[in-house]
């Protein structure tokens, strides 16, 4: 330890390392030597301690070839009235005692310290040594007293944001040494910390400054560390006083300017605007791009030279389809998304602005804008209309979406094939089998046999993924395993119950018990999660197309009726629901901005529709509720067209309702007409009651052609498929082969097939070409081994096709 005291013993030991590395053979080759050509030490840089601390420093030397060179290293500090430092490197922040044993605090201010040996030093380490820290800010500041564009920052824009640490209520920012900048939402914002490469003396590392600059649009707070960890807990935006000698208010947060408009075209990013929203085309046709023209409250776009002040680009916006197996956004798409049309059919896309990806921060509300009087003195001092649109909330396009149509020669798809007959029985005594079954042929395949006898079966809406519940567990499905030697299950824990919904991305489900509701998530690869939800009685839910919420009906403790609604981003919100509501379904807009709750009985009164808007922040906002409608009749399905705009309800006595949607978005903000709020849309809804002039029928389901202009409806009580005519008025019927009737249909996703769960228990191929025909034959089922039943073998039950999910 120290340094050496005998130079002979260095040339000694030069000298032997020079004999170990010599060559053989009596020639001499170049050695490497064994001197410290750099020194490195650690921690490099800087560090920051608290007076009386004691810390370790060590060294690596390097010698000229790169290797490590074992030398001994002498420490020393430029201030030792601040850092005194033992032989070894221990360094007190303060003063050493003889024995090296206690360290007294000394001043407070920042030293140098370095490592040497054989004439090499290190570059220095800067100690700051302070008091305890026990508060940090964090505040915008004004350079050269020039504001800068406030409530928010639109993309790209900047604000210089400065820390300051205290003890004890001192400013002791000077002696903490560098601060460590970070953001709770990081995407927000870029912050770059600020050297001072001016000052005297030159500290070679950020300063207490750094520079944020706006990124994708929400709200964030800013945060800086320093003082061995302690970090601040609060942020505001720059204060400064107009000419009126008023003092702007404090704002808690930073935020990029959230987007207000999503205006939806056919055309590549950036162009001038077609205002193309529908198109027809071929089968895996020429490509197309969906472009998004997305403004911000501040009024700039991401439109190339449309003279606003900032163009706004690379926005993660979430694309979804209505039918992604006919027309279908590409994935990881921002402004602009190219869309590919597979398969025949209709189908539509659309793009939102939503939560946790884009107007990042729902369902926060900052202080400064959590109250009408404190909105009220934001829109007054900064002379808006309104401080309300920066309230991060979900965006929704207008128009609602892109629609297309896809011709062409129709494909075959899959079905999935099972029974009911042993839901209530223990699996240690009956299995149920499943079978895949495609469309092209009329061949059931083999049977694969089930963890557990199901009670329910539910496609995602991409095709790849379905869920099966049961009394006993639940699984996710991946169909192209079945057959294969992948196992096509994956448990997905100790629920159980009904399956009632699966998000649009296909990776979370919603079961229901008797007593619980389950939301399934299996997005990780590795593993899927449970969240248990006190909900009794489930009966109806569906997610919204953007993922963001989810609406289930149910019931409370106490028996009354519930509307819930789960998201991922704020805690489950209750929306009371007068006694004697039931609701049969849940659907939504193809934009994702309205939720429809389909009600038999509102509130024991006659059958309604009510609207609920999707982008406020919580049930007790007046704008909650965006419309409500009389329907003519108890519905059986409900279901929203490709367009987005339309609706179709099939009604008990016979007759549907068809239903238009009248959607008024907010206009577009422009720099001299700034936004005053981000939501929410409104609809009103008008309806044609049309009867199918049948009389009394028991009706299933209905489908509708890829153009719209044929209904095709099944009825428990007819051996037909009703097909009406929106042109005509007049219906015609599809023959059943056998005089079988319907217990459940589906249709493939290019239109070209009804696919029929028959009372004579086969799979029933309505070809909807040429007029319709039932393809001959139907689809057995044949006996598993052993077994006289196709699907069980619990011989007492004698099981029969009468559970079955499309591919869509």
């Amino acid at each position: 330890m120290g340094r050496l005291r005998s130079g002979g013993l260095w040339l000694a030991a030069a000298i032997l390392f020079t004999w170990i590395t010599s060559g053989c053979g009596g020639h001499s080759t170049g050695g490497v030597s064994p001197f410290a050509a750099s020194i490195t030490i650690s921690p490099a840089t800087s560090t920051s301690v608290q007076l009386g601390a004691t810390f370790i420093f060590s060294a690596t030397a390097r010698n000229s070839s790169g290797g490590s060179s074992g030398v001994t290293f002498t420490f020393a500090s430029s201030d030792t009235s601040i850092v005194s430092l033992a032989p070894g490197g221990v360094a007190c922040a303060g003063h050493w005692d003889a024995g090296f044993t206690t360290c007294t605090p000394g001043a407070t201010g920042v030293a140098r310290v370095t490592a040497a040996a054989l004439g090499a030093t290190s570059p220095p380490t800067y100690v700051f040594v302070h008091p305890p820290v026990d508060n940090i800010k964090v505040s915008g500041v004004l350079l050269n007293g020039l504001p800068i564009q406030e409530p928010c920052l639109s993309q790209g824009q900047s604000m210089t944001v400065e820390a300051h640490a205290y003890s004890q209520g001192s400013d002791i920012t000077a002696s903490v040494g560098p601060f460590t900048w970070s953001a709770s939402n990081s995407s927000v914002v870029k912050l770059t910390p600020l050297v001072n490469n001016t000052g005297n003396p030159v500290y070679p590392f950020a300063t207490n400054q750094a520079t944020a600059t706006a990124s994708i649009p929400g709200l964030t707070q800013i945060s800086a560390t320093a003082g061995g960890g302690v970090s601040s807990n609060t942020f505001y935006q720059p204060q400064y006083t107009n000419a009126q000698g008023v003092t702007s208010p404090l704002l808690d947060f930073f935020e990029t300017c959230p987007i207000q408009n999503i205006t939806l075209e056919l055309g590549p990013a950036g162009s001038i605007q077609t205002g193309q929203t529908s198109f027809v085309t071929s089968k895996a046709g020429p490509a197309l791009t969906a472009n998004a023209v997305l403004t911000d409250v501040m009024g700039n776009n991401s439109l190339l030279d449309s003279g606003t002040p900032v163009t706004l680009s690379k926005i993660p916006l979430v694309w979804t389809a209505s039918h992604p197996s006919v027309v279908a956004p590409a994935t990881g798409c921002l402004e602009s998304c190219a869309l590919s049309t597979p398969l025949p059919g209709a189908g539509s896309v659309t793009a939102s602005c939503s939560p946790p990806t884009c107007n990042i921060g729902f369902p926060t509300i900052p202080v400064a804008l959590s109250s009408p009087a404190a909105l009220a003195a934001c829109a007054q001092f900064f002379q808006l209309p309104s401080c309300q649109q920066f309230i991060p909330l979900p965006v929704y396009a207008s128009p609602v979406s892109i629609t297309g149509v896809v011709t062409g020669a129709t494909s075959g798809s899959s079905v999935l094939a099972s029974s009911l007959g042993c839901e209530s029985v223990h699996p240690l005594d009956c299995t149920t089998y499943i079978y895949q079954v495609p469309t092209s042929k009329s061949v059931a395949g083999n049977a694969t046999p089930l963890p557990f006898s199901p009670n329910s079966m539910l496609f995602d809406l991409n095709g790849d993924k379905a869920y099966i519940g049961s009394q006993f567990g639940a699984v996710s499905v991946t169909p192209s395993n079945i057959g294969t030697t992948t196992n096509p299950f994956a448990s997905l824990g100790n629920l159980t119950g009904n399956v009632l919904a699966t998000s649009s991305n296909g990776g979370v489900a919603i079961f229901s018990n008797s007593n619980q509701v389950f939301v399934a998530n299996t997005t990780a690869s590795s593993s899927s999660s449970v969240t248990a939800l006190n909900i009794l009685n489930a009966s109806a839910a569906a997610f919204s197309p953007d993922g963001l919420k989810a609406f289930i009906f149910g019931f409370d403790g106490n028996g009354s009726p519930n509307l819930y609604i789960y998201s991922t981003e704020q805690a489950l919100q209750t929306i009371p629901l007068p006694a004697g509501t039931t609701v049969s379904s849940i659907t939504s807009s193809t934009n994702a901005a309205f939720t429809y709750v389909v009600e038999p009985s509102a509130g024991g009164a006659g059958p309604a529709v009510t609207v609920y808007n999707n982008c406020v922040h919580d049930v007790t906002s007046p704008q909650l509720i965006a419309d409500t409608f009389a329907l003519t009749a108890t519905p059986v399905s409900i279901k929203a067209l490709p367009d987005g705009l339309h609706f179709i309800a099939l009604e008990s006595n016979g007759t549907f309702d068809y239903i238009t949607a009248t959607v008024t978005g907010i206009p577009a903000a422009t720099p001299t007409a700034l936004a005053t709020s981000l939501c929410p849309m409104t609809v009103g809804h008008t309806k044609q009651n049309i009867s199918l002039n049948q009389g009394a029928l028991h009706l299933l389901d209905f489908f509708t052609s890829a153009d719209g202009t044929l209904l095709y409806v099944l009825a428990s009580d007819r051996a037909s498929v009703l097909v009406y005519n929106f042109a005509t008025g007049g219906v015609t019927g599809i023959e059943l082969t056998g005089n079988a009737t319907p217990l459940s249909g589906a249709m493939t996703p290019d239109a070209g097939t009804i696919v029929i769960n028959g009372s004579d228990g086969m799979l029933h191929q309505v070809s909807t070409a040429l007029g319709g025909t039932d393809m001959n034959p139907p689809t057995s089922f044949p006996n598993l081994p052993n077994y006289l039943n196709p699907f069980c073998t619990y011989a007492p039950v004698q099981c029969t096709l009468n559970l079955m999910a499309s591919k869509p």
